[in-house]
């Protein structure tokens, strides 16, 4: 499948608007893991999943194969993404204005939205798990993407096992809990992130926006009462453009400084 890139926003408009979006203003200092100038296509057949990693509020998690410019570039439009949309809509009570702003800034770094969905959503049951919840949300946004079966299931066991191994990684864990608590805004997501043979990058991802009525401060792995918290689901499936993404990059990287470090955390999966 290929996916073109949108014509109605040009180059210019682009980083116009990335430009213009609003961060808090933090001292810029860049990593030289963050550095990387060639944009790199492997062509070798998929392999066993191995590796994930904590972005701001979500979990990106890396089917084997992709190069490492093309995980690199998904980290930094994801990061650049939450924190402008929790910049903008901070509170929990504003689910649905958070995710169309974070599809909108994935859109101008250089995605394709190819499918996208917001709701309510119930918990089965009296108590239920967020990391259990999340990652049905994202089986259901790989499915209704209708991705071919072969990779859908490679993508959502890559997700599986980055959940079950966060659970066991105490720093990329912490680094997670403190970057949802951070943002105030109630919520998080789990993608999937896969490169084709011919080199494009596509990603599903499921997010839960949540606000209770406790105060529970641990958000995966712990039961939750389903009476004391009201649940919303976002399921979306994008493709990122390499040609965007090779000129948005510095500005992205620019625009982060150096959250591109403090806030992502890779681990083995």
């Amino acid at each position: 499948m290929t996916i073109k890139a949108d014509a109605v926003v040009t180059l210019s408009d682009r980083v116009e608007r990335l430009q213009a979006y609003d961060l808090s203003t933090d001292a810029v200092r860049i990593s030289p893991r963050v550095l990387l100038d060639n944009y790199t296509v492997l062509n070798s057949d998929i392999e066993k999943p191995d590796r994930a990693s904590v972005v701001g509020d979500g979990v990106l998690a890396f089917v084997s194969g992709m190069s490492e410019q093309n995980q690199v570039d998904v980290q930094h439009s994801y990061l650049f993404a939450s924190l402008v949309a929790s910049k903008q809509f901070p509170r929990d009570d504003q689910g649905k204005e958070w995710y169309d702003k974070f599809l909108e800034v994935m859109q101008t770094c250089g995605w394709v939205i190819v499918r996208k969905y917001y709701d309510t959503v119930a918990a089965s049951g009296k108590s239920f798990k967020m990391d259990q919840l999340v990652l049905s949300i994202l089986g259901s946004a790989a499915t209704v993407a209708a991705i071919p079966g072969a990779t859908s299931l490679l993508m959502l066991e890559v997700a599986r096992n980055a959940i079950s191994k966060l659970e066991a990684r105490d720093r990329p864990l912490r680094l997670f809990e403190q970057n949802i608590k951070e943002s105030g805004s109630g919520g998080f997501s789990v993608s999937a992130c896969h490169e084709t043979s011919q080199g494009e990058v596509l990603m599903a991802m499921g997010a839960v926006r949540f606000i209770q009525r406790t105060n529970q401060t641990q958000v995966l792995f712990v039961n939750w009462d389903s009476s004391s918290v009201d649940l919303y689901r976002g399921e979306s499936y994008m493709a990122m453009v390499p040609t965007l993404i090779n000129l948005t990059r510095a500005t992205i990287l620019g625009k982060l400084g150096d959250r591109a470090v403090t806030k992502i955390e890779e681990y083995e999966i």
